[in-house]
């Protein structure tokens, strides 16, 4: 009604267009939808305006159900790659520290036993003062003392077993395993200025001296082919000299008490890394026979700097020393 009352309204003003009236031209059909959709919006036909509407609609629709195939596909193939990228991180990572842990076990249990060995002789010297060892001539080409040479050996066997580690093992891969790391820390304190008994070239020589290699396998010898070698071989016997000095003079305070001290971070570290002594023995400390000075610098410097993590430091230290040093 509109539209008709606005075309007579033209016509009884006497209004001419001089051009064809667009409103009045057929809509072109490869016109684009949203302006069939104005023009019809002006002419006021709703039933075009209706048809043009659903055009539209048909067609965000097609193009949106593209959009999300497209999202989809993209989506579920870049989903699909980073999750394998992931998995197989994750199974390299397992890997290795599996193989790191099963590497510290296989190496771990006979330096442990070297090291229960070790501590329970020196415990037993510890008990008298260190008196079987003060008659020793260290220059003799035999070997007749039998503690003397028997704590040779024992510590010729502990330093092999670390050189064994020290060589077959990836440090890096170990020290991301909680025992590997510990084992680690004791080693550097056992290596260390003030605590250990010889320096590191000899000590590493020293164990070298009872390495073998059977079937591709590092192992360490035995105790007689051990004395066998020190009493033949000149040139083990010059290698053997520095420790073998220090223990020929245990009578004196201050050897004493480095061989003591030694002991001490030897006894932390097997109730450390076995803590139920499966393979090694649940023993008393000398802690008695530890000097003042010797008290401070384990207390204050191993446990303190080193060695942290060990529980219960008392157990090896006993109560404050007074007095004295």
């Amino acid at each position: 009604r509109q539209r008709k009352c606005s075309t007579t309204f033209f016509a009884r003003s006497g209004f001419q267009a001089k051009k064809p009236n667009i409103f009045n031209r057929g809509l072109s059909q490869n016109a684009p939808p949203l302006f069939k959709l104005g023009l019809c919006a002006l002419r006021f036909d709703t039933q075009e305006v209706a048809a043009v509407l659903a055009a539209v609609q048909r067609k965000v629709m097609a193009d949106s159900e593209w959009l999300k195939l497209l999202t989809a596909a993209l989506g579920g193939g870049l989903t699909v790659k980073i999750s394998e990228i992931v998995y197989q991180e994750i199974r390299r990572r397992s890997e290795r520290t599996q193989s790191a842990q099963r590497f510290v076990d296989d190496h771990l249990d006979p330096l442990l036993k070297a090291a229960d060995e070790l501590v329970g002789k020196l415990r037993s010297l510890a008990d008298e003062d260190f008196r079987s060892l003060q008659d020793v001539d260290q220059n003799s080409q035999r070997l007749e003392n039998h503690d003397f040479r028997s704590l040779l050996f024992l510590l010729a066997k502990l330093w092999a077993n670390i050189e064994i580690f020290r060589r077959e093992g990836l440090s890096v891969a170990v020290a991301r395993s909680v025992r590997g790391n510990r084992l680690l820390n004791f080693i550097d304190c056992m290596e260390s200025r003030r605590v250990r008994i010889v320096d590191r070239m000899s000590q590493r020589a020293i164990g070298e001296l009872l390495l073998s290699r059977r079937d591709g396998v590092l192992e360490t010898g035995s105790f007689t082919g051990f004395v066998r070698i020190l009493e033949s071989d000149a040139e083990s016997r010059r290698w053997i000299a520095p420790v073998a000095h220090v223990l020929s003079r245990t009578r004196h305070t201050s050897e004493r008490q480095r061989v003591l001290q030694y002991g001490i971070v030897l006894h932390a570290m097997i109730d450390t890394l076995d803590t139920q002594h499966y393979v090694t023995r649940d023993r008393p400390s000398y802690s008695n026979k530890l000097s003042r000075k010797s008290w401070r610098d384990i207390k204050y410097r191993v446990f303190g700097t080193y060695l942290s993590f060990v529980p219960q430091p008392e157990k090896y230290l006993g109560p404050p020393k007074k007095g004295r040093p």
